[in-house]
């Protein structure tokens, strides 16, 4: 497991961030129902990324509150969000076969994570995402390419994830304020607007998939 931290990741006081991959083993540290859940996938790539996940978020939680793994009162909302009793959590993971990333965060305030691998990607995609006055985004990240795509796919989801809607709400719903040169920067922090408030947002590059964490100003 990575820590994402200081200064490639300023988050602030209370946010705590990690990304694992497959190679990570979850066994013996999932809960009852989490273990019945996973029983219920039909595909083992979806098996590896849930598991994967829960993982992350019970390591990392059980460092911030106290206790092992195991014990993390780590449940699920009727939205299906996942919840901890005393701190917002949020996990996102990705990946098929043996090549799966997981991503959780923990904090004091609402926080949502996303990743995604840089993939080939529909050239129009920007347009199901992008408002009108976010256009303009595009030019900065040196066009439409996959690479752009899909930081800004990434962006548009942690905040989505963070206010608990996800993409039901659209991504038009979230407004986007990013500094760029010509390309996508490995790393940088942005912010964002929507109907639940005001949002500011880290990301990075790690390999081939693009992280973003998303909290409440």
């Amino acid at each position: 497991m990575t820590d994402l931290d200081a200064p490639d990741w300023p988050f602030p006081p209370g946010l705590r961030a990690r990304l694992a991959t497959d190679s990570e083993d979850p066994a013996g540290l999932l809960s009852d129902a989490e273990r019945a859940r996973l029983a219920t996938f039909g595909h083992d790539s979806r098996r590896r990324q849930f598991a994967l996940g829960r993982l992350v978020a019970r390591t990392l939680a059980a460092e911030v509150g106290g206790g092992s793994p195991p014990t993390v009162d780590l449940g699920v909302a009727d939205d299906g969000a996942p919840t901890l009793p005393d701190a917002h959590v949020s996990i996102a993971h990705t990946g098929r076969g043996g090549d799966v990333a997981a991503l959780a965060a923990v904090a004091v305030v609402p926080v949502g994570v996303d990743l995604e691998r840089v993939a080939p990607r529909r050239p129009d995609l920007w347009r199901r995402i992008l408002r009108p006055e976010e256009h303009g985004l595009l030019d900065a990240l040196g066009g439409p390419t996959d690479d752009a795509q899909t930081l800004l796919w990434v962006l548009k989801e942690a905040v989505l994830k963070a206010q608990r809607t996800g993409f039901r709400a659209g991504g038009q719903s979230v407004h986007l304020g990013l500094k760029a040169d010509g390309a996508p920067p490995e790393r940088g922090l942005a912010t964002a607007a929507s109907g639940t408030g005001d949002w500011r947002l880290a990301f990075g590059r790690e390999g081939d998939l693009w992280l973003a964490v998303a909290w409440a100003e």
